[in-house]
């Protein structure tokens, strides 16, 4: 049966299900601010951190505890969340990840404790990751072809944004009021983003889950993370996100301590380096209409190696060239993320809930491997981010072969 608009006419072929009540626009929209605010929320009262440590009578390393407490339950949340709603749906599943979020973030304005605070972010996490999970497997229910990439791309780019704002948010509230209302702000804000959702069709409907039982659906997803071209192509994606997550962890030292540079110079170039992640979805979406993503893929892993190259070689010269050397770095991740999301979505749609939180967890996976490794007791921090980069564009450009070579996902790729 084809779907027809609200006037009879035929509908767009790429809507998989349209929304009843909802314009498909606003539906997208939604899905973008809702991901978006999530994003943020990790992060945004990181300006408070020194206010934080005086009231709280605490150290640094102790208020480290509520950021990582958050991150780890978002994490682990997105293991069972996209499960979750490939079996029960994706619109309950959502609905209680945010109701949560809000919930437990507003309450962290009364925290008058690191404990108190780290409690009310881990549980808010759990919430955090259910969202960021469950949003990209709605968008992949209900589009297909270029309407689902386009979507899915400008949903990551625009994802992106968050935690590079989300600092410069809080600290204009911040001047304006005082650290409570940073919590009072995302918790209200992801309340409110809960509204449309209450209203939109749900995008599983009952006849086209998995299965019956949980155990059928845990099963389902075992066998997708144990499946070569899966775990290959997301291996490929890590490995090329790693040495981002790398610079990111060094960034400051390197710019300030060992360039000496001022803070307001350093924040204009990792500004700079930050907003390569933002145009390169949009990089990609022009390079896929022109050529393979067997092409975006080898682009992306060259890109890597010279960057790498460069920082081992010059990227100690001037903070400049360590600036230039870190943007291919940046370019390259912000391509694979998009790709990698598209086609493992396209390939696994009859399980994209399991999927998506596979790939989440992937995420938050290397961004903990990425920091940890940068901070190990390199001889230099430029160094090590050089090896890193160095290592895993190696790894990426070995798996890559292993995959043309036995011929996966090649009808997704094209090559």
């Amino acid at each position: 049966m084809k779907h027809t608009d609200r006037r009879g006419r035929p509908a767009d072929p790429e809507i998989l299900l349209p929304q009843k009540h909802l314009n498909m626009t606003f539906f997208v929209i939604t899905i973008m601010v809702i991901t978006t605010i999530q994003w943020i929320t990790l992060d945004m009262y990181l300006p408070a951190l020194p206010i934080l440590k005086e009231e709280f009578h605490t150290t640094e390393s102790m208020l480290n505890i509520t950021i990582n407490a958050g991150i780890v339950t978002t994490a682990v949340s997105t293991l069972f969340s996209g499960t979750l709603s490939d079996r029960f749906g994706r619109k309950p599943v959502l609905l209680i990840g945010l109701i949560g979020s809000a919930v437990c973030t507003f309450l962290c304005a009364f925290s008058g404790s690191v404990l108190s605070m780290a409690v009310l972010r881990a549980a808010g996490g759990l919430g955090t990751g259910s969202v960021l999970t469950v949003t990209s497997a709605m968008i992949k229910d209900s589009f297909s072809g270029r309407r689902f990439e386009r979507s899915m791309t400008l949903l990551q780019s625009i994802a992106a944004m968050g935690p590079l704002l989300a600092p410069t948010l809080g600290s204009v509230l911040i001047n304006i009021s005082s650290w409570h209302s940073i919590f009072y702000f995302l918790g209200i804000a992801t309340g409110i983003t809960a509204i449309p959702i209450l209203i939109s069709t749900e995008t599983w409907p009952k006849e086209i889950r998995v299965a019956e039982h949980m155990s059928a659906v845990i099963k389902e997803a075992l066998s997708i993370a144990r499946a070569p071209a899966f775990a290959l192509f997301l291996g490929i994606a890590a490995f090329l996100t790693i040495p981002v997550w790398a610079y990111i962890a060094v960034s400051s030292y390197v710019y300030i301590n060992d360039f000496g540079i001022s803070n307001v110079a350093y924040g204009i170039l990792y500004g700079v380096g930050a907003g390569m992640s933002i145009i390169a979805p949009f990089l990609y979406m022009l390079l896929v209409r022109r050529l393979s993503g067997a092409w975006v893929v080898t682009i992306t892993v060259a890109m890597v190696l010279t960057g790498a190259s460069s920082l081992l070689l010059i990227g100690r010269l001037h903070p400049l060239i360590f600036l230039f050397s870190i943007v291919p770095l940046m370019i390259a991740e912000g391509m694979i993320r998009p790709l990698s999301i598209v086609v493992l979505l396209e390939e696994y749609s009859h399980a994209a809930g399991s999927a998506s939180a596979l790939m989440q967890f992937a995420c938050n996976l290397v961004g903990i491997v990425g920091t940890s490794l940068a901070t190990l007791a390199w001889s230099s921090m430029i160094t090590g981010t050089g090896l890193i980069s160095l290592g895993c564009g190696l790894m990426a450009l070995l798996l890559w072969i292993l995959m043309r070579r036995r011929d996966l996902l090649r009808g997704r790729l094209g090559y």
